[in-house]
């Protein structure tokens, strides 16, 4: 069962492992970065060596940034304080870590699809834009006129 399901061109491929310090055991996992349409910041996908595909296949898509559909069932939220902060950003931040259960390439007419609801999504709030501008305008004029 999938709680998520992410579609995004695949950026980088890390492979890292830990020690879990009650038993001693070491766990290796994969870490998927991907880029999502439409969206600034980069998304982290983790999973288990048993569950990811084949290292050269990760190598591959990572190299040909290849879209990819990424099922996930949880999720965590790492807080983080800035040392920092730009102009505008807030001092503290979080990163989300999705669990994926599978991982496989997009198909075509899933990329199709994707770009077909972006330029949707573009085109909505273009209009939406237009519409508050319009909004702005009538206001300007009224109080023009009542002054």
């Amino acid at each position: 069962m999938a709680n998520f399901v992410l579609t995004g061109r695949a950026v980088e491929v890390d492979e890292s492992s830990y020690t879990v310090q009650s038993t001693g055991e070491v766990v290796t996992k994969m870490q998927l970065t991907l880029n999502v349409a439409g969206m600034t910041d980069r998304v982290l996908c983790e999973m288990p060596l048993d569950v990811s595909p084949k290292s050269d296949t990760l190598e591959q898509w990572e190299m040909e940034e290849t879209w990819l559909v990424v099922s996930a069932n949880t999720m965590r939220a790492l807080g983080f304080t800035r040392s920092n902060a730009r102009p505008g950003e807030k001092a503290v931040g979080a990163l989300v870590v999705f669990q994926a259960t599978e991982v496989r390439e997009a198909t075509a007419d899933e990329r199709r699809a994707l770009m077909e609801a972006r330029k949707v999504s573009k085109l909505q709030a273009k209009q939406r834009r237009a519409a508050r501008k319009v909004e702005r305008d009538a206001a300007k004029a009224a109080e023009k006129q009542s002054a």
